[in-house]
């Protein structure tokens, strides 16, 4: 394990009392079987669900919750599912099909590893997804740094797509979207949005 990897493991260990550790690829692994069950609605499908995380970053960035809003309506008009996770200063997002309120982490871990994949900012949050071999979409801004990141990784960023609005911010939902139809394709379950 690099001395980077330590560090993100110890500060994973300190915030989320979670053990995360790496493997000699530098991939970080989370026992799946220790984390709790999660309350997961009956109606739906894992499979077809992917988890939004609205936590803010570490420096207190956030993406908009009507970006949010408007990527679940792209993602139900395909037939996946949305599910809300985050903070207590994270918005309600009206349109998410479950929202799981203050969750502890480990819970919060076993909701992610339920579901297809994650969608948010640049947090400890998707150390957790990747550990947990889930495709990990990145929500920055353009010319800022992610990493690390491994095959499964997706940046969405403000680089590639002019912003849809001034008062929205520069990341679009075209961005988002476009990571997420990537990961759905490499995980097989191929949807365009």
């Amino acid at each position: 394990m690099s001395a980077c990897d330590s560090d993100i493991a110890a500060r994973i260990r300190s915030t989320l009392n979670l053990e995360i550790t790496f493997n000699d690829a530098g991939r970080p692994r989370l026992e799946a079987a220790k984390l709790p069950t999660p309350k997961w609605p009956s109606k739906l499908e894992p499979h077809r669900t992917v988890v939004l995380d609205t936590s803010p970053s570490a420096d207190g960035e956030f993406w908009p919750t009507p970006r949010f809003e408007i990527l679940i309506a792209n993602l139900d008009a395909v037939g996946i599912s949305a599910v809300q996770v985050g903070d207590a200063s994270s918005d309600r997002l009206a349109r998410a099909t479950h929202r799981f309120p203050k969750l502890a982490p480990a819970e919060r871990a076993a909701v992610i590893n339920k579901a297809l994949l994650w969608v948010g900012l640049d947090t400890h949050w998707r150390i957790v997804a990747a550990a947990l071999n889930k495709p990990q979409i990145v929500i920055a801004a353009a010319g800022v740094l992610v990493d690390p990141r491994w095959n499964d990784t997706f940046v969405a960023n403000s680089s590639a797509h002019v912003p849809e609005s001034k008062i929205l911010g520069p990341i679009s939902v075209t961005s988002v979207a476009e990571a997420v139809s990537a990961a759905l394709k490499q995980l097989g379950a191929a949807s365009k949005l």
